[in-house]
């Protein structure tokens, strides 16, 4: 499972989360899938912008890369396929990447559309 962080910064001073940062090691990506779920893990671990490791290789996620999983609410998926289109582009092999980073409005957006109650479904004999 990778490491999980929200990075932020100070805006009037108010504590403002920039970016959801998932970390991986090397090789945690199985690049053949098409999809790849994570847990959210709530409350997010806060750290200041500038603690942000730039020297490890990343990615931006796009909010048309995340897939909400409606039967587990706690888990979030993103479309490998797109995001590996977009490495490749660069002629980097998507191996090394070690970051996803999600911009925070992105993620609250998507959280957002998650129901907010949870339902249980009986089968009764």
């Amino acid at each position: 499972m990778p490491r999980q962080r929200v990075y932020h910064d100070y805006v009037n001073g108010e504590l403002a989360p920039y970016w959801y940062v998932l970390t991986f090691r090397k090789g945690d990506i199985d690049w053949g899938e098409s999809k790849l779920f994570f847990e959210v893990i709530a409350p997010f671990e806060f750290f200041d912008r500038d603690q942000f490791d730039d020297s490890m290789p990343a990615i931006s996620i796009y909010m048309e890369d995340l897939i909400i999983n409606r039967v587990n609410p706690t888990r979030l998926g993103i479309r490998l396929e797109t995001v590996k289109a977009r490495i490749l582009e660069h002629g980097v092999d998507p191996w090394f990447m070690q970051q996803f980073i999600i911009q925070m409005p992105d993620i609250e957006e998507v959280l957002g559309l998650l129901p907010n109650e949870r339902k249980k479904t009986f089968l009764l004999i």
